[in-house]
């Protein structure tokens, strides 16, 4: 009978280079499309032009955290997701669907993104605690400050979609 032991070390050697090939494979721009007038890819060099926010959210484990990134607000209204830049009206109906790598995703109202609605900082980041994210977390995460569970603080985000709620 043939021992397995030398095979442990063959297994290890190639579950970590199929990890690092994971993470080099990382999509690196987050597609904004859906219902609006200007689609666009938010890549590495467009996300760091765009006005910087900071939010500190305290994890599950009880450790403060310090995120910055973009709004999602000003995501939107740089898609023209939001005519005139007010929401009133039918465009109140309107939602955003956040998707992660792994097919996770999740639903905003949009009112909810609006500081005119909400004093509740919703963020799309690529750095915590000032160093770029985790590969496991990055390099996008949407962060939704003040939510009691994380649930809807998708990580991995690759795309970010807005559409109408109207019945057609």
């Amino acid at each position: 009978m043939k021992s397995s032991k030398g095979l442990k070390p063959l297994f290890f050697i190639f579950f970590f280079v199929a990890i690092s090939f994971c993470a080099l494979a990382q999509q690196t721009t987050v597609h904004i499309g859906g219902d609006v007038s200007k689609p666009f890819d938010l890549d590495e060099k467009l996300f760091s032009e765009m006005k910087q926010n900071h939010v500190k959210v305290v994890g599950r484990d009880s450790v403060s955290r310090n995120y910055t990134g973009v709004s999602l607000y000003d995501i939107v209204v740089k898609a023209g997701g939001i005519v005139g830049g007010q929401l009133k009206g039918k465009e109140l109906a309107k939602y955003i669907l956040v998707t992660a790598a792994d097919g996770y995703r999740i639903v905003l109202a949009i009112a909810e993104i609006d500081p005119g609605f909400s004093n509740q900082k919703i963020l799309l980041v690529n750095k915590e605690n000032g160093s770029s994210l985790a590969p496991n977390y990055g390099p996008y995460r949407l962060i939704v400050a003040g939510d009691n569970r994380p649930a809807r603080s998708a990580m991995r985000v690759v795309s970010i979609d807005i559409f109408s709620a109207d019945k057609r």
